[in-house]
């Protein structure tokens, strides 16, 4: 059976709550999340985020994802997922953990169940995966170039 989740990480120079200020500042994802430029979110469980993703990274173009906010642990932890969808359910997890008071593990992930997930990885894995790859590098240049002016 297909791997039935995408996951990528990375190790950033800089302490937990610096990586959660530029993670959590939706606003600003243009500036350097290229795999999803613009979120529409509120912190509030169970409503509806509102995901512009760029599937292909030479493109401006985006499509609109829309999925369920599931949870937000200030300082830790994002979810969000499709939920209410008969041929899919996915969660969407993006994780910090602070290996030190100065570095920070960012861990995102994407799982997928349901009657079509063979199809959709089938058809997505390899672009979902140079996305995540990519938020991972985007976060850790924001992050850390945010350091080095302070």
């Amino acid at each position: 059976m297909a791997k039935r989740i995408i996951e990528s990480k990375i190790v950033i120079q800089a302490p937990i709550q610096d990586v959660w200020a530029v993670l959590s500042d939706f606003e600003n994802y243009d500036q350097w999340n290229p795999f999803t430029p613009r979120i529409d979110i509120k912190n509030e469980i169970g409503s509806k985020v509102g995901l512009h993703v760029r599937l292909n990274p030479k493109s401006n173009k985006t499509m609109l994802q829309q999925e369920t906010l599931l949870t937000w642990e200030e300082g830790k932890k994002l979810e969000w997922g499709i939920q209410d969808a008969w041929y899919v359910k996915t969660v969407r997890v993006q994780l910090l953990t602070a290996l030190d008071k100065n570095t920070t593990e960012y861990y995102t992930s994407d799982l997928f169940e349901g009657p079509l997930t063979g199809l959709i990885l089938l058809l997505y894995r390899n672009k979902i995966q140079i996305g995540f790859d990519d938020v991972c590098q985007g976060l850790k240049k924001q992050v850390e170039s945010l350091q080095a002016k302070t």
